[in-house]
């Protein structure tokens, strides 16, 4: 049956008097070919009809006597109709309460006679498991998929990873999921429901994409949360965060001990779509954006500058007008600031560079680090089948911790960058400045280089980097701590 739950702005016939349950009401609605049963404020009532003025619903009521008289669905009722029929199956009104539908079988239950396959419901040309409620917002329909953990999860598994990647890292985005849920409950109490469908918490649209990959993700990972101090973090993940992640802090201003900046050299492995962009802007552009943007702009937009974090990623923008008034946008704000319409202009991410194109200071985010150390995941061993150490020859087979003692031309030195046993490639600190020495202009152009990389807020786990970890070898759980810092993961009821 094809269901079409709406407002409905007609008349129908009523029984004024209540009955005492559904049955009852249905049972006297039933001797009439339209009759269907309305609740209402806690009563059940029998309707019969649905007409388009009140005069053709008095009409009608005169001619079946008994006591009948007339009411009108508004826009406090939610009507059921049979979507093809258009007849109405049911109506609701209740300030307090919610209308809940659930999918069956014929059989009456979840599942079909064999057993094999639960009923679903559709919604928006998605599938979903579960039961869904309705209730009004004002004058709209709220719709709330009421769902195990498990559902939920296998519901968002297959629209924030391709359902075609490796295992280990649908498994890694299935925890976070998870985990990220079990953080969150409540986050849209006050409109009603726990979680949204949309990127703002997860996306989720049911099981129209899912497939066993998908599946055996969520459940061999059932019951596994990610946790800092023995509670479940807030596991938020980006598609790709361009190089690097960064410090909880410099997006969202909360310091968060577990979302710790860490260089990424896996995720370009995956060759992630819209990876790198670049722009050039001119101030007389930026004047324009900001003022789009309602700031106050004296005269024009002279002069601006960033500043980096010591991941290399976006902390601030500096604009200063004619009059020497200064505009700053700080964290994640500074990834959408030139993002109009108008401007042409889309940064992706918070790892960019935002530099005078006549004297630029830097010309790649990479050119910043301060992170030092190897970020490193499991252990290392020697690309070639034997390798010249500090202790005499060893052989390729031996396993070393985050770095590969060798002996160099000056000396011994710790190699940072080799070959896990898996494959992978891990890269640790480089040759690079720190973003603290980098001077603030003294004036500029007025033309400007944007050019960055990545998609996303730049927290967390990147999915393309569990992609390529997964490709490298890295399991799941390896994904986790390598983007999480100091976390555990733990099974919870």
């Amino acid at each position: 049956v094809y269901l079409s739950v709406v407002f409905a702005d007609t008349y129908h016939v009523l029984d004024p008097n209540p009955y005492p349950n559904y049955q009852a009401a249905a049972e006297a609605a039933s001797y009439y070919n339209s009759g269907f049963v309305r609740f209402a404020d806690g009563e059940f009532y029998r309707l019969i009809g649905s007409y388009g003025s009140q005069g053709a619903a008095q009409d009608a009521a005169a001619s079946l006597g008994g006591g009948f008289t007339t009411c009108a669905s508004h826009s406090g009722t939610i009507s059921v109709k049979n979507t093809e029929s258009g007849r109405i199956l049911f109506q609701f009104r209740s300030s307090s309460r919610r209308l809940a539908i659930m999918p069956v079988f014929p059989n009456g239950t979840w599942l079909s006679d064999d057993g094999q396959t639960r009923a679903i419901t559709w919604h928006k040309a998605n599938q979903y498991m579960g039961i869904f409620e309705y209730f009004l917002t004002g004058t709209r329909i709220s719709v709330v998929n009421v769902v195990t953990m498990s559902d939920y999860i296998k519901g968002i598994v297959p629209y924030e990873m391709s359902s075609s990647w490796p295992l280990e890292a649908l498994k890694a985005q299935a925890m976070c999921a998870r985990t990220y849920a079990v953080a969150n409950l409540g986050k849209h109490r006050a409109d009603g429901f726990d979680l949204c469908a949309s990127t703002d918490c997860q996306a989720y649209r049911g099981t129209g994409s899912a497939n066993a990959n998908t599946d055996a993700a969520v459940e061999q990972t059932s019951g596994m949360y990610i946790t800092y101090n023995g509670s479940p973090i807030n596991a938020v993940y980006c598609s790709s965060n361009g190089g690097a992640t960064e410090d909880c802090e410099n997006i969202w201003t909360q310091p968060l001990g577990y979302l710790r900046a860490v260089r990424d050299p896996y995720e370009a492995l995956a060759n992630p779509s819209n990876y790198s962009w670049e722009y050039t802007i001119t101030l007389s552009k930026i004047t324009s954006i900001l003022r789009e943007r309602g700031k106050s702009v004296t005269g024009s937009i002279v002069h601006a500058y960033a500043e980096y974090t010591n991941a290399g990623n976006v902390a601030k923008l500096h604009f200063i007008d004619s009059a020497g008034h200064e505009i700053t946008y700080r964290g994640e704000s500074c990834r959408s600031v030139f993002n109009l319409s108008s401007s042409g202009v889309k940064t992706y991410s918070q790892r960019f560079i935002f530099e005078d194109a006549a004297s630029p200071r830097i010309s790649s985010c990479d050119e910043i680090t301060t992170l030092g150390g190897a970020s490193s995941v499991g252990s290392g061993s020697a690309s070639a089948a034997s390798v010249l150490t500090s202790s005499g020859l060893r052989s390729a087979s031996d396993v070393y911790g985050s770095s590969v003692p060798i002996l160099s031309s000056s000396g011994v030195s710790e190699a940072v960058g080799f070959y896990t046993t898996s494959g992978g490639y891990s890269q640790g600190s480089t040759e690079t400045i720190s973003s603290s020495t980098l001077p603030i202009p003294a004036s500029s152009s007025g033309t400007f280089i944007i050019r960055g990389s990545g998609w996303g807020h730049n927290l967390g786990m990147s999915q393309y980097g569990a992609k390529a970890m997964a490709q490298q070898g890295f399991t799941a759980e390896e994904i986790i701590h390598f983007y999480y810092t100091d976390v555990v993961i733990e099974y919870m009821n």
